[in-house]
């Protein structure tokens, strides 16, 4: 008995076909015994038989295009399959087997896993919309109004649906399964940690005057931009990780290296840098407040440096500085 299965682009099982002969021939011809619909197949390409010691062999017949294992690139004459690795004829992944062929365990099936994650995906999405109304009410310096409230949290959401259906999109592109609430996952943990983060950016630039993590925020904003990125590929696909990894860690150092030299080149034309823009109670102030003497003391002292600065500038009698 020999099995044959002929696989899709996933590598899930399209076809599957019990031969009872001693042998089978696999082409595009009609006259074989599994036909196979590829037109960079042969009409008779490869041969099925058991060797002296049972074992299923595959012979190429003399086609032009050859057999592959996988992806590779070496052209084999003769296989001994173990029913494991794919054969490439063509365009077309087949999987030879016989009766003996040992399949994996059953999977377990998860209980209410879906339900579990829709939950989480709830709490998430519930926890980021509170933090943002809360910020929204503390910021407050008009008379409240609930339309403000209500678009900027359809905002968000609409931008999260949409991010989130891109990815699930290409997912089912690629992959065969969609991923949503996977995708969704990923996409409110990484929007979470960057809330959580800005806000605690903002508190260190009240509260302590820090302007570093102020002044590198982008870079954090790329970083978990990258990671999240990486985790929706992973969903897409589960091969070729180290090529996935290294393309979007190239793109993010282009994308910091373009916006510091941006940021580098605003701060020398503007001479500022922010370090918060949020006003917060007196109360969050952890370094104390400089007293007034101190204040115009320091700006005397400075005036006088600009003073002197200005006069060693100026030219002397014969016009040279």
């Amino acid at each position: 008995m020999i099995w044959v299965e002929i696989l899709s682009r996933h590598r899930d099982v399209a076809t599957r076909l019990r031969l009872a002969g001693p042998e089978a021939r696999i082409g595009r011809g009609y006259d074989n015994d599994v036909v196979v619909d590829d037109p960079y197949v042969a009409a008779r390409h490869l041969r099925v038989f058991r060797d002296d010691a049972g074992r299923l062999v595959v012979e190429d017949l003399g086609s032009a295009n050859g057999m592959f294992l996988d992806r590779g690139r070496e052209r084999f004459e003769r296989i001994i399959t173990d029913g494991k690795m794919p054969i490439r004829i063509g365009q077309t992944f087949l999987r030879i087997r016989d009766n003996a062929h040992e399949v994996e365990v059953e999977r377990i099936v998860p209980v209410h896993s879906g339900r579990r994650r829709l939950v989480m995906a709830v709490a998430l999405g519930a926890l980021i919309l509170g933090v943002d109304v809360l910020k929204r009410w503390l910021t407050e310096t008009g008379e409240p109004r609930i339309s403000h409230y209500v678009t900027e949290l359809l905002a968000v959401a609409a931008t999260a649906i949409g991010w989130v259906g891109i990815w699930a999109l290409l997912a089912r592109i690629f992959s065969g399964h969609a991923r949503f609430l996977s995708n969704l996952l990923i996409a409110l943990a990484g929007l979470l940690v960057f809330t959580f983060y800005n806000e605690f950016v903002q508190y260190l630039g009240f509260a302590w005057t820090w302007s570093v993590p102020a002044s590198y925020e982008y870079v954090a904003a790329w970083l978990l931009l990258g990671m999240t990125c990486f985790l929706h590929l992973r969903e897409v696909g589960s091969t070729h990780l180290w090529p996935k990894g290294l393309i979007v860690t190239a793109l993010l150092v282009t994308a910091i290296a373009v916006q510091t030299i941006q940021r580098s080149e605003a701060f020398s034309a503007s001479g500022r840098q922010g370090i918060t823009q949020v006003l917060m109670p007196p109360a969050f102030r952890a370094v104390r407040l400089q007293d007034q003497d101190s204040f115009f003391g320091e700006i005397a002292a400075l005036k006088a440096t600009l003073d002197s600065d200005r006069a060693k500038a100026r030219p002397d009698d014969s016009g040279r500085f």
